[in-house]
């Protein structure tokens, strides 16, 4: 009996660590408000030696969002470098960010080119209004081009924003 009742609190635990690792979401949408509110932590563990979005180095990974919707996107840097994120045209990362390389007004944090430091974080809100692929870099200096980016797509006629 001892050995069942273990064996069911092993089981027990195992699926409750499965659930918690998989709760983590980066995306939510809002239909009624039109509001995709994307989260983007910069250095969340060691992938491409600190420099990636969510865990992920030189778009692995990609956040659709609908065309003409709202965009809320929350940013930490959980790393000791200073890091930043901005919104940039095209697919292949600029060598720095600046005002002509973004893609929507408003969709850079503060402090863009020197970064923001460990534990800091910023909210920036913008719209969405083109279709098309962009990226999601960090502006400072040197990282985007080290893999520090994501993929960002504004889709006509999408019904809500995802995130693979």
């Amino acid at each position: 009996m001892k050995n069942n009742i273990f064996t069911l609190t092993v089981l027990g635990l195992s699926s409750v660590f499965a659930s918690n690792a998989s709760a983590v979401s980066y995306v939510s949408s809002n239909a009624a408000t039109k509001t995709a509110t994307l989260t983007v932590d910069a250095s969340q563990g060691t992938a491409g030696g600190g420099l990636n979005f969510n865990g992920a180095v030189k778009g692995a990974k990609s956040f659709t969002v609908p065309a003409g919707w709202n965009v809320v996107l929350n940013f930490k840097n959980m790393g000791a470098l200073a890091h930043s994120a901005a919104v940039v045209k095209g697919s292949t990362p600029p060598l720095n960010v600046t005002a002509k390389e973004l893609a929507f007004p408003g969709a850079e944090t503060k402090m863009v080119m020197q970064g923001l430091a460990m534990n800091a974080a910023d909210s920036v809100k913008f719209k969405a209004t083109t279709a098309g692929t962009y990226l999601i870099v960090c502006g400072v200096p040197g990282h985007a081009l080290g893999g520090q980016y994501l993929g960002l797509k504004v889709v006509a006629g999408a019904k809500a924003a995802s995130y693979q």
